[in-house]
């Protein structure tokens, strides 16, 4: 009787312990022409109206940085080069789209056993295709930040300082130029990915001794941190993405350091604001990789570059969930 007893109790924590998630793999994915620049990892992008722009990241897994900005035309599915980035070629700088300006700026040379780290962001005018230097973040963490645009400001968090995580959160104000602190996020991890829905960015997953499944909302009218429902699989090194309202997690790397089954990833994982839950949208037929471009257009998603174990990458590939 006791053994029974305790079969139906181990079978029933299990299965309380195991989140059940729905699964709705998408279908319609179309490969596009490749990217016409170098095949690159960690680099940096922003979309305005039906154009995304690419620019920044390395050609080797530990060098080969770049400076070039390219602008890629969803109606004519035709790529332009573009004036280079003023500033010193890096890696996973921040970028964002506020009116007819981006913003890029921050980000590092190499992975986190190189120093170099940069504070300096500058304004770019689409229009000109100009440059502008402007106020420089004044934050400890400096690579590797989450950012997301939302309400005409662009937001930061989750940085790294070549020797710890950080939890600041800061605003950049275009109209006057300015960063401010913000509460600080509730936890502190590296390598995040998130989006921004309505008037809250979401930011989660990432690196602390272990692969991170926790996720949080930031509200941007009230200040508040809260936290959300976790991702279906920890990861690092992945890539967000919002359409039409929901927010879209995808590829990135399990991390094996001191865990087994470290592995690359090739999932998409959507969210679902008005009901708290991720559902697996299956594979990104790119094959597995991590520190890719993400971006959607009028309802489009693109992934595009990144890197597998062996190479970089400059594959183009469209999806419509």
């Amino acid at each position: 009787m006791l053994k029974r007893l305790f079969s139906y109790i181990l079978v029933l924590f299990c299965f309380c312990a195991c989140e059940e998630y729905k699964t709705e793999p998408i279908t319609n994915w179309t490969q596009l022409s490749d990217f016409p620049g170098a095949a690159r990892a960690s680099a940096t992008s922003f979309v305005s109206g039906n154009k995304a722009y690419i620019c920044l990241g390395r050609t080797n897994s530990r060098d080969g940085f770049l400076k070039d900005l390219w602008e890629y035309d969803s109606e004519t599915g035709i790529w332009t080069r573009k004036a280079d980035f003023p500033g010193a070629a890096r890696v996973k700088a921040v970028g964002g789209v506020i009116g007819e300006k981006a913003y890029v700026g921050l980000g590092a040379i190499g992975a986190y056993d190189l120093s170099k780290q940069y504070s300096d962001f500058w304004e770019y005018d689409i229009q000109s295709d100009t440059w502008t230097q402007k106020a420089s973040f004044p934050g400890e963490g400096k690579n590797d930040l989450f950012c997301a645009v939302v309400d005409g400001c662009l937001y930061t968090t989750e940085g790294f300082t070549n020797t710890r995580f950080v939890p600041d959160t800061y605003k950049y104000d275009p109209a006057s130029d300015t960063w401010t602190r913000l509460a600080d996020c509730p936890e502190y991890y590296g390598c995040t990915a998130g989006f921004s829905l309505g008037s809250c960015f979401y930011v989660g997953s990432g690196f602390r001794g272990r692969n991170i499944d926790e996720f949080y909302r930031y509200q941007t009218q009230t200040g508040k941190w809260s936290r959300i429902a976790d991702l279906p699989e920890g990861r690092i090194l992945s890539k967000g993405m919002a359409i039409n309202g929901k927010g879209y997690i995808a590829c990135g790397r399990f991390w094996n350091g001191a865990l087994d089954g470290g592995r690359l990833l090739s999932d998409i994982v959507e969210y679902d604001p008005s009901e708290n839950t991720w559902t697996k949208r299956g594979d990104f037929p790119g094959g597995a990789r991590q520190n890719v471009v993400a971006f959607s257009i009028n309802g489009k998603g693109y992934i595009m570059t990144g890197e597998d174990d062996e190479e970089r990458k400059s594959d183009v590939w469209m999806f419509e969930p």
